[in-house]
């Protein structure tokens, strides 16, 4: 069993928060979007994939679950291909999904949103998507924008030791160091980890939309 906390705040630049986010302690999914900065079209690339979460049938399978979350990943790709081609706009967004079955788990990711685990120290799974370009960080892949550079990454892993995941967009990591990531992460209550983030990341500028899921593990007394 899992229980989860979020936080979304637009930050102190942008008018507007163009992430989205999906939870779904039941069926144990969990998604975080960031749409592309500076694209009016980027909160609607965010939430047309939470969106399609929303109808999402799951089987007892774990193999056959995880091929219906790719071919759902791959269709919100297909669906933002087919707006841009009417109305010849960029439209993108990042995203990372995490799905736990039992014992096993596994993440999904393209661009620059990331995935941890906390045991007892910090394990990033995602490998961010952008690089440096004349000082400024550029995506490298993003859902849909641009499609030759699409790229969906998928890593699988046994959950045995971990108790607690964070999906986030840029917005928190940019602004926190990991060593506070990891403070926060570490606490035994998942309502203290969250106020934890929510007290740092306000402390700092945070130019950049912000969202976080912190997933926690539930034993049964």
């Amino acid at each position: 069993m899992f229980e989860s906390v979020y936080f979304t705040h637009p930050g102190y630049v942008r008018e507007s928060n163009e992430d989205s986010f999906f939870i779904d302690d039941k069926n144990c999914i969990w998604i975080v979007c960031d749409g592309m900065g500076g694209h009016n079209d980027g909160s609607f690339a965010s939430h047309l994939i939470t969106d399609l979460f929303e109808e999402l049938v799951l089987t007892n399978s774990f193999s056959q679950n995880v091929e219906i979350i790719q071919n759902q990943l791959l269709k919100a790709h297909q669906l933002l291909q087919k707006q841009i081609r009417k109305t010849n706009t960029t439209i993108g967004t990042t995203v990372v999904l995490l799905y736990i079955y039992e014992n096993r788990a596994v993440c999904f990711h393209c661009g620059d949103s990331r995935c941890y685990s906390y045991t007892n120290s910090l394990k990033c799974h995602t490998k961010d998507h952008s690089k440096l370009l004349n000082g400024k960080k550029v995506l490298t892949s993003a859902i849909s924008a641009p499609s030759k550079s699409f790229i969906l990454e998928k890593s699988s892993f046994y959950i045995d030791e971990i108790n607690r995941f964070l999906l986030c967009s840029d917005g928190l990591y940019d602004f926190i160091s990991e060593d506070t990531i990891s403070y926060f992460m570490k606490q035994k209550e998942i309502k203290k980890s969250m106020d934890i983030l929510i007290s740092n990341i306000l402390k700092t500028n945070a130019q950049d939309n912000i969202t976080a899921i912190i997933i926690n593990k539930v034993f049964k007394s």
